[in-house]
């Protein structure tokens, strides 16, 4: 996720450095942009006119990082002030390359941003459910183990749904049973 984060400089760094390469090889390296080795029109725009955006990589990136930071958050707990830098950085690069170094994006209508939204909507849920599980874990939270007899025997954890006894998931499981019921009556009363 580190990694992940400081990857849109790396776009917007090698998105400005390439393109202005190939512009000085076209021209000679003398900066004007008259003086091309291009014989078609059709070549001289697409060398001086930036490239094309891709806005479907960049959706699948922000759904990369949000679902990475909701499913593993609870465990690691840092990954939610990474995920966030990582939000920040993209947010800042992406307004400079749409801006700076992009054509005009193809007009688009608001299908994959919906699509986008409805698949979002399933990180807090998965949040949840893992929050759920990971901390009603009896080995780490109460030091509950069972030894091993024989190498082939399974380690019992003991890691199951109760709802006779009261601990600090329960609030947890009610809240999952609330997004549950929130999903489906959306899902009902959509229109």
């Amino acid at each position: 996720m580190i990694i992940n984060s400081i990857l849109p400089y790396v776009g917007l760094v090698t998105g400005a450095i390439i393109p202005r390469v190939k512009q000085y090889l076209d021209n000679g390296f003398s900066g004007d942009p008259y003086k091309t080795k291009k014989t078609a029109v059709a070549g001289y725009k697409d060398l001086y006119s930036g490239g094309s955006y891709v806005i479907h990589f960049k959706y699948a990136g922000v759904l990369n990082v949000v679902f990475i930071t909701m499913f593993y958050g609870v465990g690691m707990p840092l990954l939610f002030p990474i995920g966030a830098f990582n939000m920040f950085n993209q947010y800042c690069c992406e307004r400079i390359i749409v801006a700076y170094q992009m054509r005009l994006p193809p007009a688009l209508d608001d299908k994959l941003t919906l699509n986008a939204i409805n698949m979002l909507k399933i990180a807090p849920l998965m949040l949840l459910m893992n929050c759920y599980w990971m901390i009603t874990n009896r080995q780490i939270f109460e030091n509950k183990w069972d030894w091993i007899q024989k190498t082939t025997d399974t380690m019992k954890s003991d890691h199951l749904l109760q709802f006779d006894i009261m601990n600090w998931g329960n609030p947890v499981m009610f809240m999952i049973c609330v997004g549950f019921i929130l999903q489906i009556v959306l899902k009902i009363f959509q229109s």
